[in-house]
């Protein structure tokens, strides 16, 4: 049987490896850069809300009715806060 002199192929398995990682890393600061930007440049208007404390755990209908006013509360700051061109634009950019 022919034996193969494989000394020094270690160094291409960790070249491999650090290749990978820079590739990752490089990823993720492009996507970290990106969102620092559109963090600073979109910024929804503020609106005074009343705030509703939502229980733990629900027990009655009392509680029940108040987690129910809170998604209905959240749902509507949302919509009024939903920018949807500028949306478009973040999705798009993912892409």
């Amino acid at each position: 049987m022919i034996r193969l002199n494989q000394s020094g192929s270690h160094v291409i398995g960790v070249a491999l490896l650090v290749l990978a990682l820079g590739v990752v890393g490089f990823a993720g600061y492009k996507v970290i850069q990106a969102h620092n930007n559109t963090t600073t440049t979109s910024q929804p208007s503020t609106t005074t809300t009343a705030t509703v404390t939502v229980p733990k755990t629900i027990t009655n209908a009392a509680d029940l009715q108040k987690v129910d006013q809170f998604l209905t509360q959240a749902s509507a700051q949302l919509n009024t806060n939903l920018n949807s061109s500028s949306l478009n634009t973040d999705l798009n950019s993912m892409l």
